[in-house]
């Protein structure tokens, strides 16, 4: 997509998986914004990156070695963090500090202390910050957001969640919790609005494709403030295949999204109809659709001044960071 004079400057901090990501769709679907500039520690990453930017929209970022320059960059209006997790809270803090507008990825923070800290930094500035918790703007959630409010299948008793990547080499067992979990703490919050009360872990038999930091798999059980009972099952090294799932137990019935991204419902003794197919390597490819609406959404709320009713606040973030933090503990 050709970008104009006129669209948003954005910087990307952290070009990995989903800082490339980030920068690949904004350039390609995302209209009102455009990559200015990107900061990596590693060079000759950053680069390739711009250069695949430019291919696209025939505006090349400027590539920077040091990040408190890109912020001084007055063409940088906002700033997508996308940097590993133990940064997030420190780049976020730096970039608030510099007056930019902001998409921190998820977590806020590793740690409870720094995203209580950062988040204080947020709240006594005028930027506007989300949390890059994707999907809550992933179709088949957002329906079954719907479903949930209707009340046609009365309470929600139990949550039962799935998480698994093919490989993560450099895993360790606290983030299966401040990592994977934070996305289902987070949805889980949002679906119910309601808080997380306790969190536990529970382990598996170990498989032998760990590292020596990770136990894995793992399941984390929750419960939230009405007495729902949440399981997250997460596996780091499933080798087949990536798998997110999540099954909503209620009353009535049971509202399943299956690991392709369908929304089914058994209701009233009728059983749908399950896709198969083929999955996808990593979440990019699953969720593809949803950080392309959550980045339209960033941008809209650059131009509004006003983050979209949709996205995770730096509130949200610090709650699911402090529930994570428990499970952690727990460890």
């Amino acid at each position: 997509m050709i970008k104009s004079a006129k669209d948003i400057g954005i910087g990307i901090i952290g070009v990995g998986i989903m800082g490339r990501g980030h920068a690949l769709y904004l350039s390609d679907y995302v209209k009102g914004g455009k990559v200015v500039a990107i900061y990596d520690a590693n060079q000759q990453t950053a680069q390739k990156v711009a250069k695949e930017v430019f291919k696209k929209t025939k505006l090349l970022p400027k590539v920077y070695d040091d990040l408190s320059t890109l912020l001084e960059d007055q063409n940088v209006k906002a700033v997508i963090i996308a940097s590993p997790d133990h940064l997030h809270a420190n780049h976020l803090e730096q970039a608030i500090l510099a007056g930019k507008d902001v998409l921190c990825e998820k977590p806020l923070a590793s740690k409870e202390k720094d995203a209580r800290k950062v988040a204080k930094v947020v709240r006594n500035s005028k930027s506007i910050v989300g949390i890059g918790f994707m999907r809550r703007f992933d179709r088949p959630y957002q329906d079954l957001k719907r479903e949930i409010q209707s009340d046609k299948y009365g309470k929600v008793l139990q949550i039962r969640c799935t998480s698994r990547n093919v490989s993560s080499p450099t895993a360790t067992t606290s983030m299966l919790l401040t990592n994977v979990a934070v996305h289902e703490i987070d949805i889980i919050r949002w679906l119910l609005n309601e808080e997380i009360v306790s969190v536990g872990v529970n382990f598996a038999k170990t498989t032998s494709r760990a590292n020596s930091n990770l136990s894995d798999p793992i399941s984390v059980n929750c419960h939230t403030e009405s007495g729902v009972l949440a399981t997250i099952d997460i596996c780091a090294n499933s080798t087949y295949g990536y798998e997110v799932g999540m099954e909503v137990i209620t009353e009535n019935g049971s509202l399943v999204i299956e690991n392709l991204g369908q929304l089914n419902i058994a209701y009233n003794f009728k059983l749908p109809t399950r896709k198969g197919g083929t999955l996808h390597k990593d979440w990019m490819g699953r969720f593809k659709p949803a950080y392309i609406a959550e980045l339209t959404a960033f941008v809209n709320s650059l131009q509004k001044r006003k983050l979209d009713k949709n996205f995770a606040t730096v509130e949200d973030g610090l709650a699911a960071s402090i529930a994570c933090g428990i499970g952690v503990k727990k460890l």
